[in-house]
């Protein structure tokens, strides 16, 4: 019923949502008037390090810097003081994850970001950055020149809502810092440090443009960069600065992206980007160029449905937050967080607590997301005129039983009820003078009774013989038992196959990119060909699975069954180089002028005379070919031996 939380200041701490080395970061609510609730998010230094200067003045230092950003791109920075001896900093609550916890949860699922999300992401990463690197002193109006000198995952928010933002400027530099930081100081997370900034020289604006380049080749590299098993090796890596090519990893990646990957990670910081604004440029021309049906819309659907149960779950904990209410007394005053149902009617019964799952019904909650499920087939099927809460009372063969323990009354087939001690009670219900039944009630109940039989047995008819649709073979009802158990079970509905079919016309269609590793596979769904090739968008039923699959020569086929769960829905197939291959010439005879030519199924182009097709070694292989014109064919089955060339001859008949 209660759960204790903590006022601090005018603040409410609610849930502890991270804890660091001298820090915690907390889940807090600023009340309003009339009850207006904020959510924010309250980093404060940990009582055991209130006394410690040096972390003091850092914490200091960022809230100075912080309070002068106001992008898109940055966590905005509300308020800043000290509380009970306690600095705390006041900031923008998002509501999702940091992109390192999203990295780790994509891999359990075995899922990863599209290279278009990629770049996506890294763009508005850019452009916070670029503000960040171009903020201006609010009360000197002089250049901060800020470097935010730890650009990794860890430090890049992103919402369930798609809204990407920096975090966490506490050791970030200004050149307006009392004090510089000390030559040969390493300040940041090693894997993502930039040759200078792993020397201990001198960085700038450059220094976090190789650091979220860094990050662009792990996603889309789907590894490490720079990684080892010591931090003395993650720097001399660093600094010897041998960036693998990012195409060899992932071929599907295109060559104008590999390039500008290359330039934001150059060892000289002079080949780099020169400004934040220049790679957030880049990317998005190139994200324009490739991939222009794409829409921060269709990133925000991915990681409501990518991050459904925990979107839900915050929802309604925010729901459940945002009932708290704050103390009049003092600041230290323990909040309880109340139930605030209406209270009980006198003399009723005390509503239960609701079940989790009754919970998460009654909350109403906006997941404004593109969920779409189709519930037709979860209706109750209609009742006939005139039957709504009638009870099939003559196969029910309990007795029923009164809440009162002086009065009850008959069921519909002469029974009495009885009362818990089981003897009968009057069938009638009692007087208001006394206990003894009048003559006038027992008439207008009779009355009732009849009246209510002729309109059930009346309203039944008038729907059988109107409304409803006719059931083969079905038999004259017979009476009133009759007519309530067949309402019981059900057999006055429509007829089911017809509901199918509506159903079936009014299910909702989902829109769904398929992406291959390498790219331009051939795309077969269910059997059939569709003549294009990864990338690719279909539109096909909701929650409905198909067959998939992928044919690339000289690659193992990729076949898989896909449901689309949701709208923009993704699928990134991986095809495996063929183990042992061979190659195949074909000669076409009598096939005219445009001849069709399948290999294992899957039409492939005509080559010229000479060239080859390379195939699976040691297997079976069907090779069909057909005069489109004259509607000759033909057909063999070949198997060659590993790195093996066989030509092929095949006779239109």
């Amino acid at each position: 019923m209660s759960q204790p939380v903590e006022q601090f200041g005018k603040y409410i701490l609610l849930e502890r949502l991270a804890a660091g080395g001298m820090a915690e970061v907390y889940l807090a609510k600023s009340t309003g008037a009339v009850g207006v609730n904020k959510f924010v998010a309250i980093k404060r230094i940990l009582p055991q390090y209130s006394d410690h200067q040096e972390f003091i003045d850092m914490f200091k230092e960022e809230a100075k810097i912080a309070v002068n950003l106001n992008h898109g791109n940055v966590v905005s920075i509300y308020d800043f003081g000290v509380e009970r001896g306690q600095f705390y900093l006041v900031m923008e609550y998002v509501e999702g994850r940091n992109l390192r916890q999203i990295l780790n949860e994509l891999k359990k699922s075995n899922t990863q970001f599209t290279p278009e999300q990629v770049v996506f992401m890294i763009k508005e990463v850019a452009a916070g950055l670029d503000h960040a690197h171009r903020c201006i002193d609010g009360t000197t109006g002089k250049p901060l020149n800020i470097v935010h000198r730890d650009m990794s995952p860890q430090n890049i928010m992103v919402s369930f809502e798609g809204e990407v933002k920096i975090i966490d400027f506490g050791i970030a530099k200004a050149e307006t810092q009392l004090e510089a930081t000390k030559a040969g100081t390493l300040k940041g997370k090693y894997g993502y440090m930039s040759p200078e900034q792993a020397d201990g020289q001198h960085i700038d604006n450059t220094t976090d443009i190789f650091s979220l380049a860094i990050v662009l080749w792990e996603l889309l590299a789907n590894d490490r960069l720079f990684t080892s098993n010591s931090e003395a090796a993650i720097l001399r890596k660093i600094r010897e600065c041998q960036i693998p090519s990012i195409r060899k990893i992932n071929p599907s990646i295109p060559p104008e992206l590999e390039r500008i990957v290359n330039k934001g990670l150059a060892k000289d910081k002079s080949l780099r980007y020169q400004k934040a604004a220049d790679l957030h440029r880049d990317l998005n021309r190139f994200l324009n160029t490739q991939y222009p049906d794409f829409s921060p819309h269709d990133f925000s659907v991915f990681m409501k449905n990518a991050f459904s149960a925990a979107f839900l779950d915050q929802r309604r904990k925010l729901v459940e937050f945002a009932k708290v209410q704050a103390s009049t007394a003092d600041d230290k005053t323990v909040v309880t967080q109340t139930d605030l149902r209406a209270p009980p009617r006198p003399g009723a019964m005390p509503a239960p607590m609701p079940m989790e799952d009754e919970a998460n019904e009654k909350l109403d909650l906006d997941t404004s997301t593109d969920i779409r499920v189709n519930l037709d087939g979860l209706k109750a099927p209609p009742k006939p005129p005139g039957m709504g809460g009638q009870t099939n009372t003559q196969t029910n063969t309990n007795i029923t039983q009164t809440r009162t323990h002086a009065t009850g009354i008959s069921n519909s087939n002469g029974t009495m009820t009885r009362t818990p001690n089981g003897l009968p009670t009057n069938p009638y219900p009692s007087s208001r003078n006394g206990g003894s039944s009048s003559i006038e009630d027992i008439t207008g109940l009779a009355m009732k009774a009849v009246i209510g039989l002729v309109l059930v047995v009346g309203g039944w008819w008038f729907y059988n013989n109107f409304l409803g649709k006719k059931q083969p073979n079905r038999t004259p009802s017979a009476g009133l038992s009759t007519v309530t158990a067949t309402t019981a079970t059900g057999t006055a509905t429509a007829d089911p196959s017809s509901q199918q079919v509506d159903m079936a016309a009014t299910a909702p269609a989902y829109t769904v990119t398929i992406y291959s590793t390498p790219e331009r596979a051939r795309v077969v769904i269910d059997g059939v060909d569709t003549g294009e090739f990864t990338p690719v968008r279909k539109t096909v039923k909701a929650n409905t699975p198909f067959g998939l699959r992928l044919v690339k020569e000289g690659y193992t086929d990729l076949v898989t069954t896909i449901t689309p769960t949701y709208e923009a829905y993704s699928f990134t197939g991986t095809m495996q180089r063929l183990p042992r291959v061979a190659s195949v010439m074909v000669n076409i005879i009598n096939g005219g002028a445009n001849p069709e030519l399948r290999i294992a199924g899957v039409p492939v182009s005509i080559k010229p005379s000479g060239d080859a097709y390379l195939i699976q070694a040691e297997v079976g292989v069907k090779i069909q070919a057909l005069n489109k014109t004259t509607g000759l064919s033909a057909e063999t089955t070949v198997t060659v031996p590993a790195d093996q060339r066989k030509m092929i001859d095949l006779f239109l008949k």
